[in-house]
C-alpha cells in the first residue's frame, strides 16, 4: 500500500451565531442551513472539507473543534444544507455549544498524490477526526488504504498541524 500525503489548505473563519438564540434544534438547523444558503462567499461553492468550530476570535483566537466534515461530489453548501446525514452531528451542536459563537473554516485540498474518491475523503476525514477530536463526529474507522499524511496550512488553527 502506496503513503497517502495530502495538503489541506484552510481559511479564515467565517463567523455564522449562536445556535441558543433558537428554542429547537430544529428551529437552528433550518436558520443554519438558510444563513449558508445567503452566504455568498465563494469557498462554500467548493468541494473539500469543513469544520464547525466553537468559541471566540477576538480578542484572540480561542477556537474548539466541533463537527469535521467533507463534501466530496458537492459543494461545502450543498453537503451541509441538503444531505440529512448531518441531522444528528447539527443537533449534538445546538445540544452542546448554545451559547458559544459558532464558526466555520473551509479546508481545499491543495495537493494530493492519489486520485480523487469518496473513499479517499473519508480515510482523509477520519483521520482529522482521529487526531483532532471534534466532540459532535460519530466514530471512524480508516479503510486499509495505507497511511495518511496530513499537513494543514493557512489558518488551520485549531486543527493540528500535521495529522
Amino acid at each position: 500500500m502506496k503513503d497517502i500525503k495530502v495538503v489541506i489548505k484552510w481559511s479564515e473563519p467565517i463567523e455564522l451565531f449562536k445556535p441558543g438564540k433558537y428554542n429547537t434544534d430544529e428551529k437552528f438547523i433550518d436558520h443554519l442551513r438558510k444563513a449558508l444558503m445567503e452566504n455568498d462567499s465563494p469557498l462554500l461553492e467548493k468541494n473539500g472539507f469543513f469544520v464547525f468550530l466553537s468559541g471566540d476570535i477576538i480578542p484572540e483566537e480561542r477556537l474548539s473543534v466541533v463537527l469535521i466534515g467533507h463534501s466530496y461530489g458537492s459543494s461545502v453548501k450543498e453537503k451541509i444544507c441538503k444531505l440529512k446525514g448531518h441531522i444528528r452531528e447539527l443537533k449534538c451542536i445546538y445540544r452542546n455549544y448554545k451559547d458559544e459563537n459558532l464558526y466555520l473554516k473551509i479546508g481545499i485540498v491543495e495537493q494530493l498524490n492519489e486520485k480523487e474518491s469518496e473513499e479517499l475523503y473519508n480515510n482523509i476525514l477520519c483521520s482529522l477526526v482521529l487526531s483532532n477530536y471534534p466532540s459532535c463526529n460519530e466514530p471512524c474507522k480508516l479503510t486499509a488504504l495505507g497511511d495518511i499524511y496530513i499537513r494543514n496550512t493557512g489558518n488551520f488553527s485549531p486543527l493540528k498541524e500535521n495529522s
